[in-house]
């Protein structure tokens, strides 16, 4: 390589490590923690004072947020924090805890509550923790990415594949029967091992998300890519797909913040509003009918007319904090058995059928939903339990310290991959998007484990077959950055 190349590609860098260091981002977060730590301070005093325990409720949240702020300094600037493993954790803490007790302040039992909000506080530690002894700033400094020549092969493979298993995902549908609502069609394509088959057809997402990384990075086949979201959105949207949505939306403002130009946070707050909605629109669409368009126009003239249902709605499908604090209340009462660190062996024995290991101790989440709302759990439904009460079910107070440190650990390999790894490794990365935050919602004892292990093994062998088919050439360029 000449010199000017060598200096044309260290000249954006000089360039992004300069605004890193103009960005007062990381002072800034600093300086929010310390405030934060001081109403914590002073609503702590005021409690040993007066007592009172909203004033400790109060303390409690002071210092998860003061925390979150310290997760986010650690990344170094606002251009690394914008949609880093750090800033997803916040934004679930934020919501799904912070937001959550504000909202039930007033009604939930203040002793369980504020062991929930403790357990989250501890596991903020660890991360913290986590994030000292991995630290990810460097990591986290995208260098331009080298010009990929085109390959016809490539493009016939990567299209081909996600039109077949898109038709595969149908075939499967029309097979099973599918179902009018999302916990009828999640039972039908679920159940008695029939979601091992369901998970097959991700090969098309992984198949999308590798023409987006070519057409973002290299500027190859962006019509393609325009035409493959489309495709995307439509399907999500007959669907009731709430997920889909939003996180193809979220995955082309982060492609385009890494390589095409600075998303600005701005521009998620403006974001908000919309995103919000389309979880409440789709969230109430999902619990009527699927595709059908009457129900898809009540349901937006009931919301139009009453506005405030959306915020509910939204609200409403935040309940992790209910129940782990529900669920701390009854390793209180002795009812919650002590897993001894099994949770976390089971977690890789969950691909095991049922019909071979018919003892197979039940999810986390489905555990603890069968015991806090049985009726629920009788429908089928899983409420999130979070990883912070299953690790207190493994290890106490410990293990959910030490959760947070893993998850802060294995947060640095998925920003590598993400950031720094080749074609194939950021698309399986995009396949875990907004990690850790599934992770520390549903537990490690999970659904979502299971299914990014099981993903992980059949894109594996997609990338075998890639090179089976069309050559070592074709494998090779998926192996390149």
């Amino acid at each position: 390589m000449t010199g000017a190349a060598l200096r044309s590609d260290a000249a954006p860098q000089r360039r992004q490590r300069a605004l890193a260091g103009r960005d007062p981002f990381f002072t800034r977060m600093l300086w929010l923690a310390a405030a934060l730590f001081t109403g914590c301070g002073y609503a702590l005093l005021d409690f040993g004072i007066n007592g009172g325990d909203d004033r400790l409720t109060e303390a409690l949240l002071w210092a998860i947020v003061g925390l979150l702020s310290v997760i986010a300094s650690n990344t170094g600037s606002s251009h690394r924090f914008l949609f880093s493993c750090a800033f997803w954790v916040t934004v679930d803490f934020l919501f799904y805890i912070v937001l959550k007790a504000l909202a039930v302040f007033d009604e939930a039992p203040a002793r369980p509550m504020q062991m929930a909000l403790l357990s989250s506080l501890v596991f903020l530690l660890g991360y913290v923790a986590g994030q000292l002894l991995w630290p990810t700033q460097r990591l986290l400094h995208v260098t331009p990415s080298p010009k990929l020549p085109g390959s016809r092969g490539l493009y016939i493979w990567l299209v081909t594949s996600f039109f077949a298993f898109k038709a595969l995902n149908i075939l499967l549908l029309m097979a099973v029967g599918g179902g009018e609502t999302a916990l009828e069609l999640a039972q039908t394509t679920q159940n008695a091992g029939a979601s091992y088959l369901f998970k097959i057809p991700t090969l098309a997402t992984a198949s999308y998300f590798l023409v987006l990384l070519l057409a973002y990075k290299h500027r190859l086949y962006r019509r393609t890519a325009t035409t493959l979201t489309l495709i995307v959105i439509l399907e999500a949207v007959v669907g009731a797909a709430r997920f889909t949505l939003v996180s193809t939306a979220l995955i082309h403002l982060l492609l385009c913040h890494l390589y095409v130009r600075r998303v600005r946070m701005l521009y998620l707050v403006l974001l908000g509003p919309l995103l919000i909605f389309i979880v409440a629109f789709f969230g109430l669409v999902r619990d009527i009918q699927v595709g059908s368009l009457n129900v898809y126009s009540e349901t937006l003239i009931t919301l139009v007319e009453d506005r405030e249902l959306i915020f509910k709605v939204f609200m409403g499908r935040m309940d992790m904090l209910p129940q782990m604090a529900d669920g701390f209340e009854l390793a209180r009462l002795g009812r919650l058995k002590f897993e001894g660190g099994m949770s976390y062996v089971y977690a890789f024995l969950h691909a095991v059928p049922r019909n071979i290991w018919p003892d197979k101790p039940p999810l986390t989440a489905a555990y603890v939903t069968e015991l806090v709302k049985p009726y629920a759990f009788a429908d089928g439904v899983n409420v999130y339990s979070s990883a912070m009460l299953e690790a207190y079910m493994n290890l106490r107070w410990a293990g959910v310290f030490l959760i947070g440190t893993a998850l802060a650990g294995l947060s640095r390999l998925y920003e590598q991959a993400l950031l720094r790894g080749s074609l194939r490794a950021q698309a399986l990365a995009l396949m875990a998007f907004t990690f850790p935050m599934q992770l520390v919602n549903e537990g490690i004892h999970s659904n979502i484990l299971g299914s990014l292990l099981y993903v992980a093994a059949i894109f594996g062998l997609w990338l075998l077959a890639s090179r089976a088919v069309m050559g070592a050439a074709v494998a090779k360029r998926l192996a390149r950055p």
